[in-house]
């Protein structure tokens, strides 16, 4: 009897010891892989979702009822701006010290002395800065190509003709704004952007 009651209190003890090593292991699990995995998990969800929002912006600013509101300013002067009712106000101001860019990346010359119709460059409603910029070929800046008015919050560019005559062929370029603090000429920073241009 003894010995039965000694081998029954030693498995209990191995079980005991097991029990405690499994909730051990289970609490590693838990804090390692599990925790982490729906941690991450959730930042994922986030970072896609911050994504989704932005390529929808882009295709809302592309909007034919967003076009009715821009003050387009011909290549050659410059328009006033504009007064917007509060309706039209409905888009966040970029953060301060940002600048969102907002232009087609390919220009298309049907000649050297016809602008482009497709070339446009817009300064965003919800920019906090004025700009000007410049077009140069990326591989020789001195070599300016156009030159902008300045342009306010809220204006945009379109048929941006040459100033510089090129040969028929393709052209990396650069865009380079120059940003300004509104109303004044302070300059606020410079943003470089890569623009193709094809000379038929």
């Amino acid at each position: 009897m003894l010995g039965k009651k000694d081998n029954r209190g030693f498995i209990m003890v191995l079980a005991g010891i097991a029990a405690f090593f499994g909730a051990l292991a289970l609490i590693i699990l838990l804090v390692y892989v599990w925790i982490p995995q729906i941690k991450y998990g959730k930042e994922d969800e986030l970072q896609q979702s911050e994504s989704s929002a932005a390529s929808l912006y882009a295709d809302e600013s592309t909007d034919e009822d967003t076009k009715e509101y821009r003050d387009v300013i011909s290549a050659d002067e410059k328009k006033e701006e504009p007064d917007t009712d509060s309706s039209k106000e409905n888009t966040e101001k970029v953060a301060k010290g940002n600048f969102q860019v907002t232009m087609s990346t390919e220009w298309n010359y049907p000649d050297p002395d016809t602008p482009a119709e497709d070339s446009y460059v817009e300064n965003a409603r919800n920019n906090s800065y004025d700009t000007r910029f410049i077009v140069a070929l990326a591989d020789d800046e001195s070599n300016v190509l156009y030159e902008s008015p300045l342009m306010p919050v809220g204006s945009c560019l379109s048929g941006v003709p040459l100033h510089g005559k090129l040969s028929p062929g393709k052209y990396n370029c650069v865009v380079i704004y120059t940003l300004y603090r509104p109303g004044t000429e302070e300059e606020a920073g410079n943003v470089r952007i890569g623009l193709t241009i094809n000379v038929l």
